[in-house]
Parts: C-alpha cells; sequence; structure tokens
C-alpha cells in the first residue's frame, strides 16, 4: 500500500512527503501541509521477519488503542512528551495511523556520557509519573480489543493470585534453566529468586500502565524536549517493564547489536551511552530510594533468567529464522549464554 491511498481516505492535504524508514513492523512517512503542523503516517507492512503478516482486526486495534491511551497518559504528566494528536483507522483494505510529528531520534552515537545520564533521568522519572495515572482500562497484562469491551486487559483473575502463579513459573524456569546449562546451578542465585518473588507478594500491589518498548528508536528530541513514539503499552507491573529496560540497555542492546534486526543501530559503539542512560534510568525512576532500587535490580535478575532460558530453549527447539533474525546464529546465542551467567553474578551483590 502506498502513503497516496491512507492520506486520500484521511482528507489529509499535503504539499511534501519525506520517507522515515522501517521499523519491524511498520513503515512510516513525514507528511507535511501547508495548512497544518507535521504528522507521521505509518502503515503497517505485508512482510516482517520474512513471513506474511496476517490480519488480524483485533489485535490491530488493541494495538493502536493502547497507544492512544499510552500517549494521553504521558501528556497528562509532562505535556507535550508525546505525540498530541494520534488517528487510526482500521480495516483488511486499508490500516494506517497518523500522529503529530514528535521531533527527530536520539542519536546515540553523538550522546556524552552526561547527557546520556540526564536523558536516562528523565526516561525513568517519566515511566514513574506514568504509572500513577489513572488509565481507566480494564483488567490487566497484555492488551486486547473486542466490540463489548473495547480496549482491555486480557486477564479479569485476581491479581495477588497471578503474582503468585507468576513466581511459581520463575522458579519453575530456573529449575529448567539450571537442570540444562550447570553454569547456572549455584545455591545464591537460587536463594535469590525465591527472595525475589517474596518481595513480589509483598510489595507489587496493583498493576499499572507502562511500556514494553523501550528501544532507543522511540526516544525522540524536540526543542530540548524528550518525546516518546510507538509505545508498546501493557497493564502489568511497573517494575517488571522497568526492569526489561536496564536489561535491554545494559545487556541485550550490545549483545545483539550483530544480529540482522539491532545491526544497523551499531549499538556495540555506544555501549558507554547506553550505560549512562541505564544509570540515570535508575535515578529517575527509583529517586535514590534503596528498597526500590533493590527491588528493581532483583527483577532485572529475572529478566536475565527470561533471557537465558528463552535462548536454552532456542537451541533446544531449532531455531526459526525470525528468530535467527533477532537473535543471530545458534553459536552466537550459545555463546550469550555465559554473558547471561555473568550478569546474574553481578546482579546477586544488588538485590
Amino acid at each position: 500500500m502506498t502513503y497516496e491511498k491512507a492520506l486520500k481516505h484521511a482528507h489529509y492535504e499535503y504539499s511534501k512527503v519525506e520517507n522515515l524508514g522501517e521499523g519491524a513492523w511498520h513503515r512510516a512517512w513525514k507528511v507535511m501541509s501547508n495548512k497544518h503542523d507535521p504528522v507521521v503516517l505509518r502503515i503497517p507492512k505485508k512482510i516482517a521477519y520474512q513471513k506474511e503478516v496476517v490480519y488480524d482486526e483485533s489485535a490491530l486495534k488493541a494495538e493502536y488503542g493502547g497507544t492512544e491511551i499510552y500517549y494521553r497518559c504521558v501528556n497528562a504528566v509532562v505535556a507535550g512528551a508525546a505525540p498530541e494528536m494520534f488517528e487510526n483507522y482500521v480495516s483488511a483494505e486499508l490500516t494506517y495511523t497518523l500522529e503529530s510529528f514528535a521531533g527527530n531520534h536520539v542519536d546515540l552515537h553523538h550522546l556524552n556520557k552526561e547527557d546520556a545520564h540526564i536523558l536516562g533521568v528523565n526516561i525513568g522519572q517519566l515511566y514513574r509519573k506514568v504509572e500513577q495515572v489513572d488509565h481507566g482500562i480494564e483488567g490487566f497484562g497484555f492488551l486486547a480489543w473486542n466490540e463489548k469491551q473495547g480496549t482491555h486487559g486480557q486477564f479479569s483473575s485476581d491479581f495477588n493470585a497471578f503474582i503468585e502463579e507468576e513466581c511459581q513459573e520463575v522458579m519453575d524456569d530456573y529449575r529448567e534453566l539450571s537442570a540444562k546449562s550447570p553454569l547456572f546451578e549455584t545455591p545464591q542465585l537460587k536463594a535469590a529468586f525465591l527472595r525475589i518473588c517474596e518481595n513480589r507478594l509483598n510489595e507489587i500491589t496493583h498493576p499499572v500502565l507502562t511500556n514494553q518498548d523501550a528501544s532507543p528508536e522511540n526516544w525522540l528530541m524536540d526543542k530540548g524536549q524528550l518525546r516518546i513514539i510507538d509505545p508498546l503499552p501493557i497493564v502489568y507491573f511497573g517494575e517488571v517493564m522497568a526492569a526489561n529496560f536496564l536489561n535491554l540497555y545494559e545487556t541485550l542492546f550490545v549483545e545483539l547489536a550483530h544480529t540482522e534486526r539491532y545491526g544497523k543501530h551499531r549499538f556495540h559503539e555506544c555501549q558507554e551511552a547506553l550505560q549512562s542512560i541505564a544509570d540515570g534510568f535508575i535515578e529517575g525512576y527509583c529517586a535514590e530510594k534503596p528498597h526500590l532500587i533493590a527491588l528493581l535490580r532483583g527483577e532485572q535478575l529475572l529478566q536475565v533468567l527470561d533471557s537465558a532460558i528463552g535462548h536454552v530453549r532456542m537451541l533446544e527447539t531449532g531455531m526459526t529464522e525470525e528468530q535467527i533474525i533477532r537473535f543471530g546464529s545458534q553459536e552466537v546465542v550459545e555463546k550469550r549464554l555465559i554473558v547471561f551467567g555473568k550478569k546474574m553474578n553481578e546482579l546477586l551483590h544488588l538485590v
């Protein structure tokens, strides 16, 4: 589908269209007009990770509905930190989104250590502030959509019972990992996972709106203001998604730097900036509260566990083409387990 058809359907008069490139799932254009401020048009790709993308109305409406809600909550706590306008249209013949142009991508390769730290502080503060907003979404978990409920969380069960089930899954994953890879079989790690699960039961009392997608591609600067685009909202434990941010910036982005999916970002060349962003994020999210820092580092340890068990299972079942694009070859995936082991031992001293 070309951008002309979408813009005609949206009745959007334009003077110039500039290609912004493509992510894993969408192509994007900057659309300029003599009558309006610039907007960004996104159209889903027909092929992603070398596979045909099957049209799914409910999934698309859940994604776009969640984005609209997340943008609204972000702007409620920091005016202008997300696109003010967001529109979408979903059908089998034509699907697109239009949103305010939010600025230029942060260039990690030209970001000094101090500015990277400040960026991380701002992101961490934004995460924490959004968690405090009454988002109005019923249920929790990944977002879903249907005609009756609109955008909602896929789970409606007792939240405390859900946490207990997730804690049991954590221990099951650790037992599986340690049985299949002796590198991870230590009394210290087992004790740490038990302690983290206990902290979860005591500290996490309710789900919040948070963001699963922490990619640097989605952090922009506009006239000195931090802005976020293209989130992947979820109603879940805030500390889990904050820990996901740390796992990405301290470990995974550099580890995935040579994969087909992330190679263009050259993350291995800006490791210092990534670490400074992570350090700043902890400061902004935790506000120097020791118990919150320990809770966050514990959740980060669980994120590394999840990454490790995911890698072990990929090796067991044989890697798909999509997994090779995202994670690298079988040999690379095997070697990465050593990195995960070292990171777990590092985090043990911070939990």
